[in-house]
């Protein structure tokens, strides 16, 4: 099925606004949600498509989508399914009901087998050989053999040194600049540089990914450099244990450190600057065990970004610092394991990610100005953070749209310090599901007002406790606006790192290929406390912190006002149906048989209860003022809206 983009986004648009400008539905009463855990989605990337391998189960489907500035389309190798032309924007589905391996190409720049081309694995079946695959299948754990490939020596390139290379060896790399893009198939290597500043993969801006590990169990990158490549810098995919210490990715066009569909995993020593999507990125796995500590991330759109991740998964003592948006965690139905749930956030310094000079692309943007944001994630653990300097929200939970809307619920933020934010230090959008929690948190700031009273983790009101329309009509506003022009800067010109710390014994030290039992370390590394944290730290006031009845003040009266709009007309409006419900079945004398039921239905099921009797309930009221009524709320938040888009 073909459909542009433009049209997508504007059903997507139109699907969210409905749920941004329904009445205040009581967390209890909403759906968990579902997604197609079948669906995955594809780049089509001037000239290559990304990922280039994608796995489904049987019966799933798989979404290409033109994100060039080329024109593309997908053709089977064997015939079996075939797309239209595909106009910058446009995008192809086609659902897999046969298990098997399906190769396909761009006709316009490739063929079977050649240039533009990818493959699809649906069900338990193994990669190819000729893909250097192993399959889904784990490999035994190789311990370290000793052995030593050297780059230059017995190699002259990273990719001859890896294909000399057998499980449990290491290879170790001498200064250099190697304009290579390296795909590694081997199970439990160490590639390792000997400087981490001088050992230098380059991909000139036309190369694909600096290295990049396909369904190789085991394998660790440590003390080297990628830049400029057209997606990522350090790639790990389908795999079970993986490492990547003292590693430096800058300036390539889409992450910079990234593990996709992989578990068993630690980042330590990383820097990450220049990428459009996120600079660090863990996505599609769960439980994950994984671990990303010593960090640091900037000039990114987003520093960490981990799409449906979670799971004995933590983010610690890291530094995540002048990107369009700090940490987060969201779910998405284009990924497995929908909703994100189960990561742990502690002992990491958020600051100052509101950086319009910062490489993004059109859909970081709503998220841009906030620290730490859960994107319709749940049973989260944000703790113990330093947060400050933020134009929209310093820690904030909302709803996040894909094909389904998914709510955020049950996550915990607790003990941080958060200041000098915009909106608010702490948020929480609506609709939610419930059980969002806040306490022992040093702020000024929320929205809603007194979120530590109304949802505090051990308090009564906490399962029921719902969010702010006002914090989700942010972002929202901002994804209308990025459907024109937005701010970013160019991933290719983002500033030069400075050098980074080395590897100890670098040259020297054994192969340690990261053995899935033994690659994430068992006990977490010491979380630092934010007096730590505020040590490190100088307080400024850059953004308004005065609030009017507990609302943080925008920049105008104008934002005041809309504000106080967006929160509370939608509990006066939901309370007017069932106060008008309740008196017009009390009053009729025709109902007396379905009084008692009506009556339990409007109170029982909200806003779904009055819709339902004032359309189909035989209602004595005129059908104008009934219509008023329900098209009028509609309209009065259609208004506000509006009018939200030029208090922003």
């Amino acid at each position: 099925m073909l459909a542009s983009g433009a049209m997508r986004r504007t059903l997507r648009l139109a699907a969210l606004a409905c749920c941004v400008l329904a009445l205040a539905v009581p967390a209890w009463a909403q759906s968990a949600g579902g997604g197609p855990q079948g669906y995955r989605h594809l780049r089509a990337i001037d000239n290559l498509f990304s990922p280039r391998i994608v796995r489904v189960p049987v019966g799933g489907e798989v979404s290409w989508g033109n994100e060039g500035r080329s024109i593309h389309n997908v053709v089977a190798d064997d015939g079996s399914f075939e797309s239209p032309t595909l106009n910058p924007g446009d995008e192809y589905e086609h659902e897999f009901d046969e298990p098997g391996v399906y190769f396909f190409h761009c006709a316009y720049h490739g063929a079977p087998g050649v240039g533009m081309t990818g493959l699809v694995l649906v069900g338990d079946v193994t990669l190819p050989s000729s893909q250097g695959g192993v399959g889904p299948g784990r490999e035994t754990p190789v311990a370290p053999t000793g052995d030593v490939v050297r780059v230059p020596g017995d190699a002259d390139t990273i990719q001859g040194g890896v294909d000399l290379a057998a499980p449990g060896d290491l290879v170790l790399v001498g200064p250099g600049v190697y304009d290579e893009a390296v795909v590694v198939t081997t199970p439990f290597l160490t590639i390792r540089g000997t400087d981490r500043n001088r050992v230098i993969l380059d991909g000139g801006f036309t190369l694909d990914n600096g290295i990049q590990v396909i369904e190789a169990d085991g394998v660790a990158i440590e003390n080297m450099t990628a830049r400029n490549y057209i997606l990522n810098g350090f790639f790990w995919t389908s795999v079970f244990g993986y490492r990547g210490s003292y590693l430096t990715a800058y300036d390539n066009g889409d992450y910079g450190i990234y593990a996709y569909d992989s578990v068993y995993g630690l980042y330590d020593h990383a820097y990450a600057s220049g990428s459009p999507d996120s600079g660090i990125y863990i996505g599609q796995c769960y439980p994950c065990h994984a671990i990303i500590t010593d960090s640091l991330s900037e000039n990114n759109g987003l520093g960490y970004s981990g799409t449906n991740a979670g799971g004995d998964l933590f983010i610690v003592n890291s530094e995540w610092r002048g990107n369009y948006a700090g940490i987060v965690p969201n779910t998405l139905d284009s990924e497995a394991y929908p909703p994100q749930r189960g990561v742990t956030i502690a002992g990491n310094w958020v600051h100052d990610n509101q950086n319009p000079l910062a490489a993004a692309k059109r859909l970081e943007y709503p998220s841009f100005g906030f620290g730490i944001l859960l994107a319709g994630g749940r049973d989260n653990v944000v703790e113990g953070n330093l947060v400050e300097r933020h134009e929209a929200f310093g820690i904030a939970a909302i709803p996040n749209l894909d094909r389904n809307l998914w709510f955020p619920g049950n996550n915990v933020i607790r003990a941080n310090v958060v200041r000098d934010s915009g909106r608010g230090d702490l948020a929480l959008g609506a609709p939610t599901l419930g059980g969002d929690c806040f306490e022992a948190n040093d702020f000024t700031t929320s929205v809603p007002p007194a979120i530590e009273q109304r949802s505090a983790c051990g308090g009564p009101l906490r399962p029921i406790a719902g969010g702010s329309l006002g914090v989700t009509l942010g972002p929202l506003i901002r994804y209308i606006q990025a459907l024109g022009d937005f701010p970013t800067g160019d991933w290719r010109t983002q500033p030069v790192p400075p050098d980074q710390a080395q590897m100890p014994d670098a040259a020297t030290a054994p192969a340690r290929p990261a053995v899935p039992e033994t690659a994430v370390p068992g006990p977490l590394p010491a979380i630092r406390t934010t007096a730590e944290l505020l040590a490190g730290s100088s307080p400024t006031r850059d953004f308004q912190e005065v609030t009017l009845m507990g609302f943080p003040l925008s920049t105008t009266w104008w934002g005041v006002l809309i504000g106080l709009y967006a929160y509370a007309l939608p509990v006066i409006l939901y309370t007017a149906w069932i106060a008008i419900a309740l008196w017009d079945l009390a009053r009729r004398e025709d109902a007396a048989r379905s009084r008692i039921w009506w009556m339990l239905g409007v109170l029982a099921v909200p806003i779904i209860g009055p819709i339902a009797y004032f359309t189909a309930g035989g209602s004595a009221l005129p059908r104008s003022f009934r219509w008023t009524l329900l098209a009028g709320a509609l309209g009065v938040y259609l208004v506000v809206a509006a009018l939200g888009v030029l208090a922003a």
